[in-house]
């Protein structure tokens, strides 16, 4: 698990929880293109171009659009700008720009996820499509973060 993962949110996935990968850290912003150069211009092998920022893809559940790197240690970092008066301006109004939280990958299917859920009474969001598939939002954190965003694991499919 990440440092910045706090641990007591997730003891009601019960099973499982200790199996909890790291997909990558959120940081917000207000600028994606800057940051974008920002993380060009530290690391030591070709990053990516401005342009990628063109690649971002809405989250839904942050009020954000969306875009993932890669650093030199092949950590991911999911860069985020608001494009909504949700959660992530919410963050940023009250933190500027930083670490805001983590997208993790659930143990099991969010099927499993939710019902666990449900018998702990831990809220959760509705299902959306964000920049790593299906996924939802724990809710007893802050509006303003740190966020932890369960990602359903992709399918594996069978060979023909």
């Amino acid at each position: 698990m990440s440092a910045h993962l706090p641990s007591a949110p997730l003891a009601w996935l019960g099973e499982g929880a200790e199996r909890l990968r790291t997909i990558a850290e959120i940081s917000s912003t207000v600028d994606l293109e800057r940051r974008v150069a920002d993380f060009r211009t530290l690391r030591t092998t070709a990053g990516p171009s401005v342009v990628d920022a063109l690649d971002a893809v809405e989250d839904p559940l942050l009020g954000a659009r969306v875009l993932v790197l890669t650093n030199d240690d092949g950590q991911s970092v999911a860069l985020a700008e608001p494009s909504t008066e949700g959660r992530l301006a919410a963050a940023l109004a009250r933190h500027g720009e930083a670490h805001v939280g983590t997208y993790l990958e659930a143990p099991f299917g969010l099927d499993v996820v939710r019902a666990r859920a449900a018998a702990a009474n831990v809220p959760l969001s509705r299902v959306a499509t964000g920049p790593f598939g299906r996924s939802v939002l724990v809710l007893p954190g802050t509006l303003t973060g740190q966020h932890l965003i369960l990602v359903e694991r992709p399918a594996v499919p069978s060979p023909p």
